[in-house]
């Protein structure tokens, strides 16, 4: 009896760990998208003041996953794709890291979720978001270098944020803004001159 009793007592202990950490992790996941629904419909509310504005701008959403065309003149165009990846892990990224946390913290108090965009020019992430349990979000890439605010940040600064994005995403489709297009070194053959093929190119991102 006195092992038994023992034994409870730890797995009980063993369960209100269990069932905080898993709370803390459920709220940083809930917390991350609160971020991407205000985030997607941001964008969305860019995309339609940049059709007002004479571009070509569309948005498509599939819950979880929002696409962001934008065509400069007909041939000429750029898109994002912008997804929650679900989870919570501890962020390792320095630039993404909360102020108050380190490398070495793996609490799950101090896991962040993340939400990643690629543009069509790349396979790896062009812009990654951490969002954190108390409502920071840090991000860098591509389309923004480095920002950071609040989950419940007001409309007008979160628009404004989506609105450097859309910025963004009109120079990569015109290659404005420092963005500019180089020849690749991937092969390129007579056949391939031949049968219409374009020769690949890559963007150039500025620093």
């Amino acid at each position: 009896m006195v092992f038994e009793e023992s034994a409870l007592k730890r797995l009980r202990r063993y369960r209100e760990e269990a069932d905080l950490s898993l709370e803390v992790r459920r709220g940083i996941e809930e917390t991350t998208r609160r971020f991407c629904e205000r985030l997607f419909g941001g964008l969305e509310y860019a995309a339609a003041l940049g059709r007002r504005s004479g571009f070509g701008m569309e948005t498509e959403r599939a819950r979880d996953v929002l696409v962001l065309r934008v065509e400069v003149v007909p041939g000429a165009g750029a898109r994002l794709t912008l997804g929650l990846v679900g989870g919570a892990a501890a962020e390792i990224d320095e630039d993404l890291m909360h102020e108050d946390l380190s490398r070495y913290s793996l609490d799950p108090s101090g896991y962040s979720g993340r939400i990643l965009g690629w543009s069509e020019e790349a396979e790896e992430p062009s812009q990654t978001f951490a969002v954190y349990g108390d409502g920071v979000w840090k991000t860098k890439g591509h389309f923004v270098a480095k920002a950071r605010g609040q989950v419940d940040d007001p409309d007008e600064v979160l628009n404004g944020f989506c609105l450097r994005i859309v910025g963004r995403l009109v120079d990569l489709a015109s290659l404005t803004g420092g963005v500019g297009k180089r020849w690749s070194d991937e092969p390129y053959t007579l056949p391939d001159l031949l049968s219409g093929k374009e020769h690949p190119t890559e963007i150039r991102w500025p620093h």
